[in-house]
């Protein structure tokens, strides 16, 4: 319903209801008559048309922007000539329903009774009318508010994203720089599989999520650049449950893990190393490990940037549901793991 059908509605229901309260009373007091149900029915029309025009002066003069304590006094003041309003088109009404010898032999002294209950009425309509504003101000306020905090998060999301593709780039032509001079065939093939993983790195920024399946092929593109120049120094292992290949997960996290365990760990030994990859689907979650050779060590040169990428992606995509854990498994091998949650696919 339009939000004028609304208020016309409550305005009749609301009055038509302390009419009827006020006939009841009447009725069990004085007893009932039709000429109490018309004089009754009569102040509900006259309370309906006064408070109308109440609204009205109070859109007028943005008394609904104003703070409850400054909003308060004007209400208070302003019920008051309501009620007096109320009171005089209802007595007005009186001499057609009763008769004029009725309303001159009635006196005076209810008329300050009358206008006092007319006053509170409308003091409570006012407060009920304001109350309602108020708390669909309120609504809105907090709408806008998320609406503001999932578009930071996007642009966050968009801003850590575009870090891991420039990161992913320099290393990958410091790589073909130092191949071009001593084997230029690989280095063609180098520049193949590179146009492959920098079409994937372009369209990765325009989703947020894409099948593990997907982001291993670029992961073996990768590799295989990787393998180009480190040679027999790199081993690789995939060892992915066939289940959890088109679980969602973000773009590029895979990826960087896997160039953290290389970078840091797989060429930095003289001997080379191994990189180990593998997957499964366990308690609700998909479990992602990345093994390397070699250890946990403080590196002054490094920045961090991409595994803190990483966990700022997954903390913006998944809160506290998924993990990122980076630790020494043994003597030999450092361990990446990532818990993603099955139940909550990224924003």
């Amino acid at each position: 319903m339009k939000r004028s059908h609304v208020y016309l509605l409550c305005q009749i229901a609301g009055w038509g209801l302390h009419a009827a309260v006020n006939v009841i009373f009447s009725s069990v007091y004085g007893g009932f008559s039709g000429q109490q149900v018309a004089i009754f029915a009569w102040g509900a029309v006259a309370a309906i048309l006064c408070s109308h025009g109440f609204r009205g002066w109070i859109r007028r003069h943005n008394w609904l922007k104003l703070s409850p304590l400054r909003a308060l006094p004007r209400v208070f003041f302003a019920s008051i000539v309501v009620g007096v309003a109320i009171t005089a088109l209802v007595t007005a009404g009186w001499p057609f329903v009763f008769g004029l010898p009725a309303l001159l032999k009635s006196g005076w002294l209810w008329v300050f009774p009358a206008v006092f209950v007319w006053s509170v009425t409308v003091f409570l309509w006012a407060v009920l009318y304001f109350g309602v504003h108020y708390f669909e101000s309120f609504q809105s306020a907090e709408v806008e508010k998320l609406r503001l905090a999932v578009v930071a998060k996007d642009a966050h999301l968009r801003v850590l994203l575009a870090q891991v593709n420039p990161h992913f780039i320099f290393n990958c032509l410091n790589s073909l720089r130092a191949l071009i001079l001593e084997d230029p065939p690989r280095a063609q093939s180098m520049v193949t599989e590179l146009a492959a993983m920098l079409r994937y790195s372009l369209q990765s920024g325009k989703t947020d999520s894409v099948p593990l399946e997907t982001e291993l092929e670029a992961v073996s593109a990768y590799l295989k650049l990787e393998g180009i120049r480190l040679e027999e120094r790199l081993q690789v292992k995939i060892e992915m449950d066939a289940d959890s290949l088109e679980t969602p997960i973000p773009p590029m996290l895979l990826q960087t893990l896997v160039e953290n365990g290389v970078k840091h760990g797989v060429a930095r030994l003289p001997h080379g190393g191994e990189i180990r990859v593998a997957s499964e689907l366990r308690n609700g979650a998909l479990k992602i490990q990345v093994r390397n050779s070699g250890q946990l060590a403080e590196n002054p040169g490094s920045t961090r940037m991409g595994l803190e990428n990483v966990r700022q992606r997954l903390q913006l995509l998944y809160g506290d549901a998924a993990s990122l854990v980076l630790r020494n498994q043994d003597a030999e091998f450092v361990v990446a793991e990532v818990s993603i949650p099955l139940a909550k696919s990224p924003a």
